[in-house]
């Protein structure tokens, strides 16, 4: 039963009381409308002002079923009224949350706000406010709106649930729900809806991880596979891998890997990677170069040229990846 409903039973019920100890009042102690009325008032909200009635033996009677009905039709009531208004302040807070996942572009779903959900969501949150976490877990669900998420209250695995949390407008989508058959609908689901969309997903058991990638998953995370990978690292290279701890959860540097290709009359087609100075002008390093006919040519030879159509693998801060973007760019007519 809804607040509203009980508060509406709660005050005909209180009401019932009310006219019902009227009307007794009057008739038992032969007093006006208005006294009785009072006596009733006072009994009821035990607010202890003096009696206006001298009372006889069944009018006490009368008062002490007041006393003990009426004080608990009120309470009743009062509880239900309170909860109404606290739903009331919690829909429109959901309304609020709504608009402002409404007006949200290019940002990050993340499903399942479990300890991997929630620990992806605080990742990313630390570079951008723009995700949204959807979550069936009432209980989950508050932990993330009091952690300052915006919060779809709702099951991932239907379309409806994903479209309220802009999948369309979407950057990417995560699926880290703890069953891999959730996760499974989930990227079925978001690849339906966004065939473009970039979506990656957990999976918790190895032969998941297969299914996934034929429902349409771009990348695909086991913690089990990630976490052992990194104990054997510290185990192996203790040095190498206090590094990564220190860049990755440090934060200290944000290192992104791109794919640029050469474009038909860029600049440094022709180049070669040693004449070119990429890396002493923008700071990029090239890991690989993929060619059609030749593949994918790791660590490449510095006198190696570029041809367009070449897809360059770089690594490198934000500030030099643009700086090689703009290096590859074909100069505009005002720029010959």
């Amino acid at each position: 039963m809804s607040a509203v409903s009980r508060v509406r039973i709660g005050a005909a019920f209180l009401a019932l009381i009310v006219c019902s100890g009227t009307i007794a009042y009057v008739i038992i102690e032969d007093v006006t409308w208005f006294d009785s009325f009072y006596m009733v008032v006072v009994t009821i909200t035990t607010v202890g002002f003096a009696e206006v009635i001298d009372l006889s033996s069944v009018g006490r009677a009368v008062t002490i079923l007041l006393m003990i009905v009426g004080v608990g039709a009120a309470v009743y009531t009062f509880g239900a009224a309170l909860e109404m208004a606290l739903e009331n302040l919690g829909g429109r807070g959901t309304a609020r949350m709504s608009r402002q996942i409404d007006n949200l572009t290019e940002h990050y779903i993340v499903c399942g706000f479990g300890k991997v959900g929630a620990a992806t969501w605080e990742h990313i949150h630390r570079r951008t406010e723009n995700v949204v976490v959807i979550e069936t877990d009432p209980t989950l669900a508050e932990a993330a709106r009091s952690a300052g998420a915006l919060v779809i209250e709702g099951d991932a695995t239907h379309n409806d649930v994903l479209e309220s949390a802009g999948i369309k407008r979407a950057h990417s989508l995560i699926a880290c729900v703890r069953d891999d058959s959730d996760n499974l609908v989930i990227v079925l689901s978001a690849k339906s809806i966004q065939p473009d969309l970039l979506v990656i997903s957990r999976a918790t058991e190895p032969e998941s991880i297969g299914k996934l990638r034929l429902a349409g998953a771009d990348r695909i995370v086991s913690p089990q596979t990630v976490g052992a990978r990194r104990i054997a690292a510290m185990a192996l290279d203790p040095n190498l891998a206090r590094f990564v701890d220190l860049v990755v959860e440090g934060d200290l540097v944000e290192l992104r890997i791109e794919q640029l290709a050469v474009p038909e009359g860029s600049p440094l087609a022709g180049a070669t990677l040693r004449t070119s100075r990429i890396r002493e002008l923008s700071g990029a390093t090239i890991l690989a170069i993929e060619a059609d006919q030749e593949g994918i040519a790791l660590n490449p030879n510095p006198d190696r040229s570029f041809a367009p159509g070449d897809l360059l693998v770089a690594i490198g801060t934000r500030e030099h990846i643009d700086a090689l973007i703009r290096m590859l760019a074909v100069p505009s007519s005002d720029d010959r």
